[in-house]
């Protein structure tokens, strides 16, 4: 599977993880009342958004740190 061979699998987990939830996290909040959201379900989407943007930051400075 192509996917998840070599590097693709950064890719992979940016369309298919990260870029929904940084359309759908705008979306509820925007939409909070018509789409029955809650504030815990917002702050769960913030929270696993924060994560993905630490091993982001992390994956890349490691890769960075062994290129130099």
């Amino acid at each position: 599977m192509k996917l998840i061979e070599g590097h693709n699998w950064v890719f992979t987990i940016h369309i298919f993880l990260v870029a929904p939830m940084l359309i759908l996290i705008p979306l509820a909040v925007v939409n909070k009342t018509a789409w029955n959201v809650s504030e815990n379900a917002i702050h769960m989407m913030m929270y696993t958004l924060i994560a993905f943007g630490i091993a982001v930051l992390l994956y890349h400075a490691n890769k960075l740190k062994n290129n130099l």
